[in-house]
């Protein structure tokens, strides 16, 4: 037999044969997508909840009266009105940009008896202060609460 292969046509041979295979798995390969991840800037209010309108929800779907007064636990309760985020606002003057105007909410007016304290045991009036406060009607949610002293009962902080 004869010897046809010699060490440098061996060499040659596996030289071409893998060159061939690199050459088929590159024209052959997929390209690969590099995905680079961009961090976004939050806006600054990003954390605050959004209220839409809900104005056109049943009324299944919204708290009871009962519910609403829990909220209000220690007030004589003088009214109860279910009403819109608009009319509260157009009454008080107070808007948040927050709130959709056609939101759904309870607002819920009655008197304390005695002395208010706030949290850190500071008082705010020394008698009868009327409290007026704001509900979500759908959640349940407190959107706040206004206090007004009758005159000569408030008590100032202010140095």
């Amino acid at each position: 037999m004869v010897n046809i292969f010699t060490k440098t046509s061996f060499s040659a041979f596996v030289f071409a044969s893998a060159t061939t295979l690199l050459l088929v798995q590159t024209v052959t390969a997929k390209p690969i997508q590099i995905k680079k991840q961009v961090n976004q800037a939050k806006p600054l209010n990003s954390g605050a909840r959004i209220y839409p309108a809900n104005n056109s929800l049943p009324a299944s779907r919204l708290i009871t009266i009962e519910r609403a007064l829990k909220k209000s636990s220690n007030m004589q309760i003088t009214e109860v009105k279910l009403t819109t985020y608009e009319e509260f606002a157009a009454q008080t003057g107070m808007y948040k940009s927050s709130i959709s105007n056609n939101r759904m909410v309870w607002i819920v007016t009655g008197f304390v008896q005695g002395e208010l304290r706030m949290s850190k045991g500071r008082s705010v009036c020394t008698d009868n202060a009327k409290l007026v406060e704001l509900i979500d009607a759908e959640t349940g949610d407190s959107f706040g609460r206004s206090i007004y002293c009758p005159p000569n009962n408030e008590i100032n902080f202010m140095p």
